[in-house]
């Protein structure tokens, strides 16, 4: 695709000029300041699809073509930001090790400070804290970023709203995950809707930022909106998937990884409704177990099938895809072309990808 390779470039150079002016900026405090930011782009710029300030810079011209803002992608990078400061959170919850080939924020640091003394506890303390300072300088940096675009200035307070939205709706859905784990009343709709906060609202809200920028019309907002919502969800279906039945050579993650660690997928909820109460107990004895067989794993992925779950997963994915990709439609007035094929392919992509 011209238009994916065009618009990473966009937005990596964007990314790489306004974390360079932030190390400039800060080295007058010291080589400890300048190092720190310095980690904090190593971190951002050592991998990603940077979909989602793609995806801001795609919102504008597939409402007008011709960019008269020449701060866009300045702009965009602020998705980019709170997404990777998000992300380097989610690696200290998670107690990961690696992200993108190199060491996460916290492994980073803790393994400084073991340099300079052998307590490990006091390592791992500092660890977690400089990973909590960076997803904030992360996050802030967002905040920044739309701010220094110098954007009219109800752009930019549209602007604005829609990342603390983002940012609001980041943090809730975490929250939403977490209760979901022992709520016995979760359903399918509740997992959506967990998606539609903690994956989707990024996809969702890159695609009106730009939108608002090249001035478009509630109409085209609205189509925009759903579809960033729908394909969302429907990428976010897809993962889950792949994750009990991909491919390993071609995803690099073990089918049995969910399973053993019982998490609460799609494919667990759609089980739940479907399953009989002999297999709803079987899952509920093996879901999660500590030192599963590979046996009792294939039995999980056996239940999933022969339940009905995972073609009916299949067929939501399919659902959500299509009704997103209609939505498009449904702009006034009508979205220029091009761009609004490109959102048609790449959701396809992203939705029905077997890696």
């Amino acid at each position: 695709m011209n238009i994916l390779k065009e618009e990473t470039r966009n937005a990596e150079q964007a990314l790489e000029e306004f974390l360079g002016e932030k190390i400039e900026e800060v080295s007058r405090l010291g080589p400890w300041h300048k190092k720190y930011y310095e980690n904090v782009r190593e971190y951002m710029m050592r991998g990603g699809k940077r979909l989602r300030p793609i995806l801001v810079a795609v919102g504008y011209k597939v409402i007008r073509e011709d960019v008269e803002n020449e701060n866009l992608y300045r702009a965009a990078c602020s998705v980019e930001l709170l997404h990777n400061g998000s992300l380097l959170h989610d690696d200290l919850i998670d107690h990961d090790e690696t992200r993108r080939g190199g060491k996460t924020f916290h492994a980073t640091y803790r393994d400084l400070h073991l340099e300079s003394g052998d307590n490990i506890d006091e390592s791992n303390d500092f660890g977690m804290t400089m990973a909590i300072l960076g997803g904030d300088s992360l996050i802030n940096m967002g905040a920044e970023a739309i701010t220094s675009a110098q954007l009219d200035p109800d752009v930019s307070v549209i602007c604005q709203h829609y990342y603390q939205h983002s940012y609001q709706y980041l943090v809730d859905g975490v929250l939403l995950e977490m209760s979901m784990i022992t709520d016995p009343d979760a359903t399918p709709e509740t997992y959506l809707q967990m998606v539609k906060m903690k994956t989707a609202v990024l996809f969702e809200r890159s695609l009106m930022m730009g939108a608002v920028m090249a001035r478009a019309t509630k109409s085209q907002l609205a189509a925009l909106e759903e579809f960033g919502v729908k394909a969302g969800q429907a990428f976010q279906v897809q993962d889950d998937i792949l994750g009990s039945f991909g491919d390993e050579t071609r995803t690099g993650k073990s089918t049995s990884g969910d399973i053993r660690e019982g998490k609460k997928t799609y494919l667990v909820f759609e089980t739940y409704e479907r399953a009989t109460p002999e297999q709803r107990k079987e899952l509920d004895d093996l879901l999660g177990k500590g030192g599963m067989t590979d046996e009792e794993v294939q039995r999980v992925k056996n239940i999933f099938s022969e339940s009905g779950a995972l073609e009916a997963c299949k067929e939501r994915m399919q659902d959500l895809l299509k009704s997103g990709q209609r939505a498009l439609d449904k702009a006034d007035p009508p979205l220029t072309t091009r761009y609004k094929e490109f959102l048609i392919d790449i959701s396809n992509f992203l939705a029905q990808r077997n890696y």
